[in-house]
């Protein structure tokens, strides 16, 4: 039961929201956050090529602070950063009335938060606590998961490394940047694992984006 919703957040004082907008070619993803020692820190992955050009704006960035680096991979850099603005991303008090937050990525000007809400209270909740905050609020899709949850899809580890890997190579690029070779090489598998993993996650999220019931009968 619930509702699915990706809702964009825009408010200039979110949390490394100035280096979003500044660093539009590098995509952010929220992973968690904690409290201690009086410091409310945020772990983001950053994923692109820009690692230091990212690191020059963060350390600017007045929304954080003492942005440490703890880890780094193929097409991937995890963050810790000390938060430095009273703004939440998504606010506690929507989470302890229930709100479960699948992922949040940087969008323009903001962030792009994918949750449940287990009912339009909640919802409305959530909306107000922005607003009264000054944070643009936006729903961009809203469904009732209990009825349509045929398109709640969620890739695997694999598959989203898979994809995230392929497209910041430029594997789906004309010309293509990369081919399944050169993902096959940075992921140490076989390129026929490439090609299969490749199929089955843009399988997902296509049976994710499409209505089926309203398919054509000659596609079937």
């Amino acid at each position: 039961m619930g509702f699915i919703a990706a809702i964009r957040l825009v408010h200039d004082e979110l949390p490394l929201v100035p280096t979003i907008e500044q660093r539009s070619g590098v995509t952010l993803r929220y992973e968690y956050g904690a409290t201690t020692c009086e410091q409310r820190l945020q772990f983001v992955s950053a994923f692109g090529d820009e690692h230091e050009a990212l690191e020059e704006v963060m350390a600017a960035d007045p929304t954080v602070a003492n942005a440490t680096c703890v880890a780094t991979f193929e097409n991937r850099s995890i963050y810790r950063v000390v938060v430095e603005t009273d703004l939440e991303i998504v606010p506690d008090r929507c989470a302890e009335a229930g709100l479960f937050a699948f992922r949040i990525t940087s969008a323009e000007g903001g962030w792009c938060a994918r949750v449940h809400l287990p009912d339009r209270d909640t919802l409305s909740a959530f909306r107000s606590q922005c607003l009264d905050r000054g944070v643009s609020f936006h729903v961009n899709h809203l469904y009732d998961s209990s009825v349509s949850d045929e398109q709640t899809y969620f890739l695997t580890e694999r598959q989203y490394e898979i994809l995230t890997m392929a497209y910041y190579a430029g594997y789906f690029e004309v010309p293509r940047g990369a081919t399944q070779d050169d993902l096959a090489g940075r992921l140490d598998i076989s390129d026929s694992a490439v090609s299969q993993r490749i199929r089955r996650a843009v399988s997902e999220l296509i049976t994710a984006t499409l209505e089926n019931d309203r398919a054509p009968d000659e596609y079937g």
